[in-house]
């Protein structure tokens, strides 16, 4: 097996383990384990690592190892407050140029949304999110509030798909589409001032909700 294909095993291997919350955060990723579990050298197991790193989902520690990813409470705030000021800026800067394209791309972004609230699946379920929001940040023409914007888009999906599970209460689950539904409202209604405060209120929401979920996770040893 050439070293990019076992690379690419491995990197989608973890990845969809963490992803599926299999691996609890702050677990260490051994590169023992997984060499032996996927019969391979530690070469392209180290280059899987170090991309799961660039994307937010682990952190190396010199001297230490790899660690599946365990934000603090503090980084989460923090995230938050990051995307709550570039969405501010997408709705001053974009709104104006959000017309009937825009708003019937909003719109089958939601409906897919739906799909997978319905189907349970959170990871579609917050990639479709990402893009309605992404919607707004490519309305202002401003690449690097779009490239900012999808960088603290893809953080906050890695805190949300590990920390915020579909089998909580849901009411919230609920309101969450009902927003999004609102927000296809105002862009409709041209009221700017209601959408940014929705908007503010929406993320102050889930990082509530965020903060608040626990969960349960199979031992790292029963995958590698």
């Amino acid at each position: 097996m050439r070293k990019e294909t076992v690379e690419q095993k491995v990197y989608q291997l973890i990845k969809n383990a963490i992803m599926n919350r299999q691996i609890a955060p702050g677990n260490q990723l051994f590169e023992s384990a997984i060499a032996e579990k996927v019969n391979a050298s530690r070469t392209p197991i180290r280059s899987a690592i170090m991309k799961l790193e660039s994307e937010g989902l682990v952190n190396v520690i010199p001297n230490k190892g790899a660690f599946i990813v365990q934000p603090t409470i503090e980084e989460m705030i923090q995230a938050f407050e990051m995307r709550k000021g570039l969405e501010e800026m997408a709705v001053q800067k974009g709104f104006s140029n959000l017309g009937v394209n825009e708003v019937q791309q909003l719109k089958q972004y939601l409906y897919e949304m739906k799909i997978a609230y319905h189907e349970r699946k959170i990871v579609m379920y917050q990639e479709k999110n990402n893009a309605f929001h992404l919607v707004l940040a490519k309305a202002t023409g401003n690449s690097y509030l779009i490239d900012f914007m999808e960088k603290i888009l893809n953080r906050i999906t890695i805190y949300m798909v590990l920390y915020d599970v579909f089998n909580g209460e849901n009411d919230n689950e609920e309101r969450d589409i009902l927003e999004h539904e609102e927000m296809i409202e105002y862009i409709e209604s041209r009221d700017e001032k209601k959408l940014r405060s929705l908007l503010l209120r929406h993320l102050d929401s889930s990082l509530s909700k965020l903060q608040q979920d626990k969960l349960n996770y199979q031992s790292l040893t029963t995958l590698f």
